[in-house]
């Protein structure tokens, strides 16, 4: 589903439906609070669907992204960056979220309040994929680096086509060293089209 939808649509449709969720929960809980049977059914099905949105989309494809994001190089390192600052921020929601919910001295007393706090974070992610995530469906590892260095904006990326192949970099030889794969693509593109009026030519 990841290659048939994307990343970007996937990540949007996810942010979205969990915004939506989220929103529905505080207001369910706000207006009626804990003792309408009608409202708590209600706040525990919109739960379950967030659930759903969020495994379908965040869930998996966060880490499809971090995977496809960084060099070559420093790709490992990178990872193991992204793997540990994911468990220190649920370590840290998962600490904090009794004292925003609890009444009492030293507590926030939110309660179902807190899932505007939730909604608008996730309301946050819809803009975060709009401007920052780049689609790379379909394109090998070597050709994400080349749309970071040909695309300037995220929400262009959907109409990149590659133009550098594992033959163009090895034609280049030292040539090519010191090059950014967007200049190599460049070279190749005006080599092509040199090739192509040279052959209608003759």
């Amino acid at each position: 589903m990841v290659e048939k939808l994307g990343r970007r649509n996937l990540l949007l449709l996810g942010a979205v439906g969990m915004a939506v969720c989220q929103f529905i929960v505080a207001i369910v809980g706000t207006v009626e609070g804990t003792t309408n049977l009608a409202a708590q059914r209600t706040a525990i099905a919109f739960v379950c669907i967030y659930i759903f949105f969020f495994a379908c989309s965040w869930g998996p494809v966060a880490w499809v992204v971090t995977g496809e994001l960084f060099p070559l190089k420093v790709r490992a390192k990178c990872l193991s960056m992204t793997t540990a600052t994911n468990w220190l921020l649920n370590f840290a929601i998962a600490y904090a979220t009794p004292y925003m919910v609890n009444a009492g001295p030293g507590y926030a007393n939110l309660q179902s309040r807190v899932f505007f706090v939730w909604g608008s974070f996730c309301f946050v992610c819809i803009g975060f994929v709009w401007f920052m995530i780049y689609e790379t469906k379909g394109l090998s590892l070597e050709q994400v680096d080349e749309l970071y260095g040909v695309v300037s904006k995220a929400w262009q990326s959907k109409n990149f086509r590659p133009q550098v192949s594992f033959q163009d970099a090895a034609d280049m030889g030292t040539a090519g060293r010191g090059m950014s794969l967007s200049e190599i693509g460049q070279m190749q593109e005006r080599k092509r089209s040199v090739a192509h009026v040279d052959n209608t030519r003759y």
